[in-house]
């Protein structure tokens, strides 16, 4: 059913889902899987990606990590009596406080990203890594073994991106 390397990603998964003892292993299982029977590289890519895009949005939305009132993140919010000017913090992360800009990718009128960019879903400011919240692709089961360490820091640093330009760039470091 798997070729050899496959059957690899799914037996370190399997063990891995084990020694951390995952909630809901045999629905995790089934979802690798998934991902296994895709063969095209750049749909299994593809698909993948988007899986762990909607899996750190459901962890942030999930726990209120941000904790966003009115477009003003905790850390900020916290911050407020530092003299911070007010909109200095509008959109949290997405917001340079350097130069007071917003992420060219920011769509200022929903307040929603434009692209689907991992690499800024795995970013936590330091006050939430203070806080004990920090993302790493080697820590998710999605993505622990699909991707090759070149693809991870690639994916752990490659902000502002859309999700075309990641995937060409994942692919070359395949």
């Amino acid at each position: 059913m798997y070729n050899k390397k496959d059957k690899k990603i799914y037996e370190k998964t399997t063990k891995y889902l084990k020694k951390i003892n995952a909630n809901d292993i045999n629905n995790k299982l089934e979802q690798i899987d998934k991902i296994l029977q895709i063969k095209d590289i750049k749909e299994r890519y593809s698909y993948l990606y988007d899986l762990l895009c909607d899996y750190l949005d459901n962890e942030f939305k999930e726990k209120n990590i941000c904790g966003f009132s009115n477009n003003i993140c905790k850390r900020c919010l916290d911050l407020k009596n530092r003299n911070i000017q007010k909109d200095s913090y509008f959109n949290g992360c997405c917001h340079r406080f350097l130069d007071g800009s917003n992420c060219k990718q920011l769509d200022l009128n929903t307040g929603r990203c434009k692209v689907r960019n991992l690499s800024c879903k795995l970013f936590t400011c330091n006050y939430l890594k203070k806080k004990g919240y920090k993302f790493s692709l080697k820590d998710i089961y999605l993505s622990r073994y699909f991707f090759n360490l070149r693809q991870r820091y690639y994916l752990d640093s490659a902000f502002f991106l859309s999700k075309e330009e990641l995937l060409k760039e994942i692919l070359k470091r395949g």
